[in-house]
């Protein structure tokens, strides 16, 4: 992950103290902000220990992204009212449809002038099926009318 820019990782041993204590240390040095793909006990276990990490210059955002580990949480009330910690979510729902289809033009329009392409290759449409059952990883497939 750092070669994606994370600053710092926990690998997660399901032995709930032993997490605990890495999330607390990374807690200890300062954590602006936490992408989570997971949700469930990591969660749980992740924002008690953020809470009391505590965190005096600025909030820590914790992103519930997905919930690869469990749909729910129980969360000690506690944990919201002695931190700074603010929950977010990530998802469709979360941004105004307007805000996402301004960001989206932006985005598309400042593609072209970055130099930004999608690697891809082009086949007649009569290679449907080969080029569906390829699984070498090549570049997507762009199909043409014959």
């Amino acid at each position: 992950m750092a070669t994606l820019g994370a600053d710092a990782t926990v690998s997660l041993t399901g032995d709930w103290d032993a997490d605990q204590k890495a999330f607390e240390g990374h807690f200890a040095d300062g954590v602006d902000i936490v992408l989570d793909y997971l949700w469930g006990p990591s969660a749980r276990h992740l924002l008690i220990a953020a809470a009391r990490a505590g965190r005096d210059e600025a909030p820590m955002r914790f992103v519930h992204i997905g919930e690869m580990s469990g749909s729910e949480i129980s969360l000690p009330g506690a944990v919201l009212r002695s931190s700074a910690i603010q929950l977010m979510g990530s998802g469709l729902g979360s941004v105004p449809m307007e805000r996402l289809l301004t960001a989206i033009r932006a985005l598309l329009a400042a593609a072209v002038p970055a130099g930004l392409r999608i690697a891809t290759r082009v086949l007649p449409l009569s290679d449907v099926q080969k080029g569906w059952a390829d699984t070498s990883g090549a570049p997507r497939i762009v199909f043409r009318v014959d």
